[in-house]
This record gives C-alpha cells, structure tokens and sequence, in this order.
C-alpha cells in the first residue's frame, strides 16, 4: 500500500522514536519551515518497556518485544498520518509556480504574475538593483578618471606643517594656509627636506 505522498519532494523528515517533525523548503531560495511537533505514544511506550526491561533484569522483556514489533508494523501508518498533517499545516505558506511546477514561498512568489521570481522576476527588485549597479560603475569609473596625487608619495605630509591638521592631496593646507607637499630650492629647484634652513645642492639660504 502505497504512503502518503507530500505536495513537495522538498522535504526533510526530522522524526524520531519518540515523535513526528518535518521541514518543508522553498525550491528557490532553499528557507526551510517545521511543522509542529507531533508525540509518538506508540514509541514512547516501547522506549518505557525497554527501560523497565533493563531495570528489572528482562523481566518486561516480551512486553518490551512486543511493543517494538508492533510499533514497526503501524510506524509506517503512523508516520504518513503525522506528514499529512505536516503537509496541511505548512502547504499554506507555499506557491506552485504553474511554468516550472516548483513550490516557493512568499518571498519568492511573484504574486502579479502568479509565477516564481525565477520564472517572473519582480521588475522592482529588479529595477534597483540594476540602477544600484549602474550607480557603482558610474562611481568606480570616476573614480579612475580623477588625479589624487602624480608625485611621489613617499615623502608626502599628511599633516600640515604649519598647524598640524590632517590634509590630503591639496597644494595648500585648508586651515592655515601653508604650503604643502615637498618643499624646493627657489634658486635651483631641487627638493628639499621640510625644515632646512639651506639648500643642500646649491647652499642657498631659504627662509
């Protein structure tokens, strides 16, 4: 006698002896949802058998036997009435897409189209997402295309020098004024380290 057949194949059982529990998942997106936990008194009642049985040294044995033997027989039966409640419980907060027949919830069911958003995407979700995209090529590219600094960086401030602000790729601090980057000779041009008070190529008095 064939059991009972689930309205998706996208199921995992999570029963034990003990009880009945099922997770039903969405085709797209994978999110998983449990039905409510189900008591299994036929294998409950074997489990106290069993460890009446080894307390009393086998004295409950057969009884044990006998309440094992006949869980195994109505644990199918048993097992497919608790996935038809599990089903009728869960079935309401799933979609069957009619183009590709795969049961998604709501989050991945186009409810305009009555398709799943792999068959029918949300042309807003959509939309956004692609402007959002366009918005951070526009921004990269920008980016690329503007100058910060041709010199060379290893000698850079990154603060002033006349009052200590932080400045960035400016020729001249924001605060105070003062010229920055790498200071020159204005006699013969060469650069000079910040603070000298001679040129070192030429000799000449700067400042």
């Amino acid at each position: 006698m064939p059991g009972f057949t689930p309205f998706t194949s996208n199921y995992q059982d999570l029963s034990t002896n003990q009880g009945y529990q099922f997770e039903f998942r969405c085709d797209v997106c994978g999110s998983g949802y449990r039905s409510e936990y189900q008591k299994n008194l036929l294998g409950l009642g074997g489990s106290i058998l069993g460890g009446a049985s080894s307390i009393l040294g086998g004295r409950f044995w057969g009884a044990a036997n006998a309440a094992n033997t006949a869980q195994n027989i109505t644990d199918r039966d048993a097992r497919d009435k608790a996935l038809e409640k599990a089903c009728n419980e869960i079935m309401p907060q799933f979609h069957r897409c009619v183009r590709c027949n795969n049961w998604v919830d709501e989050t991945c069911f186009n409810a305009q189209r009555g398709l799943c958003v792999n068959c029918a995407p949300n042309l807003a979700s959509e939309m956004e997402a692609e402007r959002s995209s366009v918005e951070i090529s526009q921004m990269r590219d920008a980016v690329r295309a503007k100058t910060i600094f041709s010199g060379d960086t290893s000698e850079r401030a990154t603060e002033c020098p006349g009052c200590g602000k932080p400045v960035g790729s400016e020729k001249f601090c924001g605060n105070c004024g003062q010229a920055l980057g790498t200071p020159k000779c204005p006699k013969c041009g060469a650069e000079m380290a910040a603070g000298l008070r001679f040129c070192g190529n030429c000799g000449n008095k700067v400042g």
